[in-house]
């Protein structure tokens, strides 16, 4: 088992050891990455819902034995079965039960009750086991409380249906419903109810009153006593009505291969809770799950080969941690795809930044056929030539008072002949080309039409 001690670096207000940073590290991908989780809850998680505790100077219990300083009753001893054999401390037990269905309708669900219903949204719990009775998972719309009338048919398919569609199992029963001792019918709390309850008084069941008063009335005999009602949890020492149920249930859980206990808020001192955690232990470690215990206390060695992680902090504040190193556990479908398509936007532009613009591409010159070349390289010998060969000028060729020379005019004359016929051939040749062109230019539209 390895220990992280949250609670002594809150108090210190410094960091977490190295060890145990890697230890919490491992916890949250954990609990990130594993998909079957069984959560077991108690009363340590309700604690910052406003609900008072019972041995605080200003507890339930201190505030009731005010009421009934004569009675020397234990704490635990308000929820044990034996209260119901003495009137004095049955009247102890009503007001001290009055007192917490008061102080739970004031509460508000806590961050690990949050917790459970986003572990319910993400499709990853797979069944909730708590040992409290104050129903705060109502509150957030989580399914809890085995209604005795659903399962009372008989039928397996049935059954597993129902119970897969529950979420929270109330091991020790519902402090918002009241009971009857004898018909154990039971009825929402009323103003009337509850004000008999502050004072100590047990109230009378209705439906027992109706069957009395049909007998009296019809002249049968009279059998049977009427009812009173109290809160419908489970004391110490009575039996549960709901063991049944909760057992074939807790078989159905255990055999669909869960990989993540999550232990939050309990000591585990309770014989039942004991039991119920070795069994679901045991069952998640041969499917090579992991077992997680979060408390402020801590638990004695003899847990040291069931429990894998132990955290000694306040509930809250572990699911505080588990929001600031995995955030994406707890966004919604919408915030998560928001958020995907925020950082894709800033992904493309550092791309954009980080990579340099791309080279124009070469845009190829289209060539003319060699025959158009060849006539223009012609035409640039032609215009060589004749920039080359030039006619003597008058003035240099003789004077005014000099006779001019025979031979020398019939040498020009017969040069300028020959580059008039020159050129005469070589523009013919360019006005032969200049014709073609015309002609291809005039097929190329021909066909251009056609098509």
């Amino acid at each position: 088992m390895k220990t992280i001690d949250l609670l002594e670096s809150n108090r210190l207000g410094s960091k977490l050891p190295t060890e145990d940073s890697i230890k919490l590290n491992e916890v949250t991908k954990i609990v990130f990455k594993l998909k079957k989780t069984i959560v077991l809850t108690g009363a340590g998680i309700s604690c910052n819902a406003g609900i008072p505790d019972f041995r605080s100077s200003d507890g339930l219990y201190n505030l009731v034995k005010s009421k009934y300083p004569k009675n020397c009753v234990k704490g635990q001893d308000l929820f044990d079965i034996s209260l119901f054999r003495n009137e004095l401390t049955l009247s102890l037990f009503c007001t001290f039960m009055e007192g917490l269905y008061s102080s739970s309708l004031k509460a508000k669900p806590t961050e690990t009750h949050k917790f459970i219903k986003i572990l319910k949204e993400k499709n990853k719990l797979l069944r909730c086991y708590t040992q409290n009775i104050d129903c705060l998972e109502k509150v957030i719309n989580l399914n809890c409380g085995i209604d005795l009338n659903n399962f009372n048919d008989g039928n397996n398919s049935n059954f597993n249906k129902i119970w897969k569609n529950l979420d929270v199992v109330q091991l020790h029963g519902n402090l918002q419903k009241l009971s009857c001792t004898q018909c154990f019918k039971t009825f929402n709390w009323s103003p009337d109810n509850q004000a008999q309850l502050s004072k100590g008084l047990n109230p009378e069941c209705e439906n027992c009153y109706l069957k009395y008063q049909e007998r009296l009335y019809s002249g049968k005999r009279l059998t049977g006593n009427i009812g009173m009602l109290r809160p419908d949890i489970v004391l110490y020492g009575e039996n549960h009505p709901q063991s049944e149920i909760i057992s074939k249930g807790l078989s159905l859980d255990m055999s669909l291969k869960s990989d993540l206990l999550i232990i939050m808020g309990t000591s585990l001192k309770v014989d039942g809770i004991k039991k119920l955690v070795r069994n679901l232990s045991k069952t998640i470690h041969d499917k090579g799950g992991l077992v997680i215990f979060i408390n402020k206390t801590p638990i004695s060695k003899s847990w040291s080969n069931l429990i894998d992680y132990e955290i000694l902090s306040d509930c809250d504040d572990f699911i505080k941690v588990l929001k600031h190193e995995i955030p994406d556990l707890f966004l919604t479908q919408e915030q998560l795809d928001s958020k995907k398509l925020s950082n894709n936007k800033e992904k493309t532009k550092e791309e954009s930044l980080l990579t340099p613009p791309s080279t124009p591409k070469k845009t190829k010159i289209k060539r003319e056929p060699k025959k158009f070349k060849r006539a223009e390289s012609n035409s640039k010998k032609i215009n060589k030539a004749t920039n080359s060969f030039k006619l003597p000028s008058p003035q240099s060729s003789f004077n005014e008072d000099d006779e001019p020379d025979l031979d020398e005019l019939k040498m020009t004359s017969n040069r300028s002949r020959a580059l008039r016929a020159f050129t005469r051939s070589q523009m013919n040749q360019e006005r032969s080309i200049k014709v073609k062109r015309e002609l291809e230019d005039v097929d190329i539209n021909t066909k251009r039409i056609k098509l």
